[in-house]
């Protein structure tokens, strides 16, 4: 293979080559095992723990979606006009950003209210849980663009609330690029985020923002600096489990959630289970789940959580049998379902269960098709299965073909 069709092995291999590593040194390096090194080279094995994979990415001083992004066929192909990310990005980037070249933008239509606007970013968050990036793609543009105009026409109290909403729907756009692979552009969304927070004078949206900012630099394997962004703004919180609200409670929650997923990902286990079990505590004050700026918090999504770190951490027997006490009747978003199933797949999957592993696909995909067309990770344990699978029409093979993933 060559250029962007290379696979993940011969990409390790490329990149070990050109910074003179041999296997050992990379493994060292990265703080891998020699076997995991040589079975990627040699294409025995398709993929890896992500911690693995990003400690490797690491190691080679390369981005992670580098790394990651291009594995021959098993990268999702993006129709970029489709899912709207061109008109997404043209609005986080728009000219009217940009200091010195501000035009007054006239917006010929009435005026959006506040209540116009709430209906329809309500709207916009439940089609982001359930993982539809087409319809979402369709939405966005309109709705910023409402959005920034009710802060240009409102006044007072309603002007500032309608920063708050030119922020949420900047966020739920920022998070969609980078769940599509355009985490930079993300970043830059986000920042326009946090400005117009700040506006609002919303302090928990604003410590949502950060959630939001954490997430995409662990997407980028930017670990350190995803935990201690979140680590930060859960230290500005300063929460009082007594007197709080559940609501502010939640927020820091979320919070100590991403430090924990990017301190277990970073071989911080430790650190990981001190961020981990603090936020559990957060989970059993706030008593049942909530919904947080489309984001989930509460006994459910803690127990999902705890499943990924383990997962994370290679601990896929202790993953299944924490499991067992995830809230069957709890709340998260259809998408963190669809990701805990895929933990669950990854656990059965590594142990050689792999009709379990399957089952647990089948049900991802059930749920939420389109997000698992477009992740990588997803993709990557389909194929993994798939190759393994002695029947020609296996259902893993047959998820591969709807995945459009070539064997």
């Amino acid at each position: 293979m060559s250029g962007d069709n290379l696979s993940l092995g011969a990409r390790i291999r490329r990149a070990r080559k050109r910074r003179q590593f041999t296997q050992e040194y990379l493994a060292e390096k990265a703080e891998v095992s020699v076997d995991l090194v040589r079975k990627l080279e040699q294409e025995v094995r398709h993929t890896a723990s992500m911690s693995s994979l990003t400690r490797i990415a690491r190691a080679l001083d390369v981005d992670v979606p580098q790394l990651l992004g291009q594995i021959g066929n098993i990268e999702p192909s993006v129709d970029e006009e489709a899912v709207g990310i061109l008109a997404v990005r043209d609005e986080l980037t728009s000219l009217s950003y940009f200091p010195g070249l501000v035009d007054e933008e006239v917006f010929n239509d009435q005026p959006p209210t506040i209540d116009g606007l709430r209906v329809a970013l309500s709207h916009a968050e439940s089609v982001r849980q359930r993982g539809s990036f087409a319809e979402l793609g369709a939405m966005l543009p309109g709705l910023i663009t409402e959005a920034r105009a009710a802060v240009r026409e409102l006044s007072g109290e309603d002007r500032e609330a309608a920063y708050g909403l030119v922020s949420e729907v900047l966020q739920i756009a920022s998070t969609m690029l980078t769940a599509l692979g355009r985490p930079d552009i993300g970043y830059i969304g986000l920042l326009r985020a946090q400005e117009a927070a700040e506006q609002s004078g919303n302090e928990l949206l604003q410590a949502m923002n950060v959630s939001a900012l954490s997430w995409v630099f662990f997407k980028q394997g930017r670990l350190a600096d995803a935990e201690t962004a979140a680590l930060r703004k859960a230290g500005q919180q300063s929460p009082d489990f007594v007197r709080d609200p559940a609501e502010k409670l939640a927020v820091w929650g979320i919070l100590m959630l991403r430090a924990a997923s990017a301190a277990v990902r970073n071989k911080q286990v430790d650190r990981a289970e001190e961020h981990m079990s603090l936020a559990r505590a957060a989970a059993a004050r706030v008593g049942r789940d909530h919904n947080i700026y489309a984001t989930p918090f509460g006994p459910t999504n803690a127990g999902i959580a705890a499943v990924n770190a383990a997962v994370e951490s290679e601990r896929f027997e202790r993953a299944l049998q924490l499991a067992e006490s995830v809230p069957t009747d709890g709340w998260v978003s259809t998408t963190w379902r669809s990701r805990y199933l895929l933990d669950l797949a990854i656990a059965h999957s590594e142990l050689d269960q792999d009709d379990a592993a399957t089952e647990q696909l089948l049900a991802a995909e059930r749920l939420a098709p389109e997000w698992m067309r477009y992740h990588m990770l997803s993709r990557q344990t389909v194929r993994e299965l798939a190759e393994r699978a002695r029947r020609r029409r296996a259902p893993i093979q047959q998820l591969a073909d709807r995945l459009h993933i070539e064997l």
